[in-house]
């Protein structure tokens, strides 16, 4: 499949922001409808659904173990073997839970953690089964974000590190584009918009906004933006959080960025609005 350095850096964004959603659920009501979104979306992006393919892929002679783990709390999975059987034991058991069930199958849980509590149960299942699919894929996507920067300067943000390959293949550290914009300072503007959000959003909004603010840096960084996206990711911004902290960060980008592209003098009056 074609894919630019940009389409990367996307897929990597919204990958990490579903992710960490479905690590952070504690809900038990919640958590079936944020893992159905999470299957959907990797079966629905091409280098994450080749990837897991090729390790295997959906395995239906593990349904007949899945479903008993789904209904009798004696029995508990247990992951080993290769990279590539765990990445197919763990897709397997995810999509099968989509498939075949309405909800989340309860049974499957208790046996990871003695806690009463099904936020507990959760979070155990998520870092000894549910972890281990998003760290292999996290590590196949950053693999290929070096590869396709080894002929030029270019930065990748990956679970919050930025990475820098250089054409001879040292790793230096980032200063400035060829667009002009330092990428150093972007960096930090970003992090502070992300840091400055409500504390008090719901962990859907929380997702969704640090996924649009991951947006608008891969936008700006590439040197020559979508001027549409990266508004309408600003319009759902202010929709989310109008907050007065929020609007400081989201005006100290603005200022530091319109020079470069002043389309973005057109969206600063709304959030220096909020602070007056």
């Amino acid at each position: 499949m074609k894919m630019n350095r940009t389409d990367l850096k996307i897929i990597i964004s919204k990958f990490n922001n579903l992710s960490n959603r479905m690590l952070q659920t504690k809900n038990i009501h919640d958590y079936y409808p944020v893992i159905c979104k999470f299957i959907q979306h990797i079966d629905s992006v091409g280098i994450i659904s080749n990837f897991i393919n090729d390790c295997g892929g959906y395995n239906s002679e593990l349904e007949e173990d899945i479903e008993k783990l789904c209904q009798d709390t004696s029995y508990n999975l247990t992951l080993s073997g290769s990279d590539e059987d765990e990445v197919t034991t763990v897709y397997t058991l995810l999509k099968f839970i989509t498939v075949h069930y309405k909800s989340f199958p309860l049974s499957l849980i208790l046996m990871y953690s003695s806690s009463s509590a099904y936020a507990d149960k959760i979070q155990e299942f998520n870092n000894r089964i549910v972890r281990v699919l998003i760290g292999h894929i996290e590590n196949y996507l950053k693999e290929v974000g070096i590869k396709m920067g080894l002929d030029n300067n270019n930065t990748y943000n990956i679970n919050g590190n930025q990475v820098v390959v250089a054409n001879d293949n040292a790793t230096v550290t980032a200063v400035q584009n060829n667009n002009g914009i330092n990428a150093n300072e972007l960096h930090k503007l970003i992090e502070a918009m992300k840091s400055e959000l409500n504390t008090e959003l719901s962990p859907e909004d929380k997702a969704d906004a640090e996924e649009s603010i991951d947006i608008i840096e891969t936008e700006l960084e590439s040197g020559n933006p979508d001027e549409q996206k990266v508004r309408s990711q600003f319009k759902l911004l202010s929709r989310i959080d109008s907050g007065v902290k929020f609007a400081s960060a989201v005006a100290s980008l603005l200022t530091f960025a319109d020079k470069v592209f002043p389309f973005l003098a057109d969206v600063a009056p709304f959030y220096l609005n909020l602070l007056k």
